[in-house]
């Protein structure tokens, strides 16, 4: 029996490919930022050692907040659950980048 959700050609939808590339962007972002460690010491002014730790730190929010926020907000309309999701980062401080 076929997934009601599927066409009759047999592709997986849409919802499907988008949820993979989500997926697959959140769990690359460690690595992107094991490649630039270097730079981010510096920046800190602290040793590749401790900087890694915001790897670490990174991957806990991620396992923690992730299904935390989830079962926060399954009771609340999804448009608004997108709408506070997005307002942390509106609200942050505008500050150049230094080089």
């Amino acid at each position: 029996m076929s997934h009601p959700a599927a066409s009759a050609s047999g592709k997986m939808p849409l919802v499907v490919w988008v949820l993979a590339a989500g997926t697959f962007l959140m769990g690359t972002t460690e690595f992107v930022v094991a490649g630039i460690l270097p730079d981010i010491a510096l920046d800190l002014g602290a040793g590749v050692s401790h900087a890694g730790l915001l790897i670490t730190a990174f991957a806990v929010g991620m396992i923690v907040g992730g299904p935390t926020m989830a079962l926060a907000t399954l009771r609340l309309p999804q448009r608004l659950t997108l709408v506070l999701d997005h307002q942390p980062g509106r609200n942050r401080p505008r500050r150049p980048l230094r080089r």
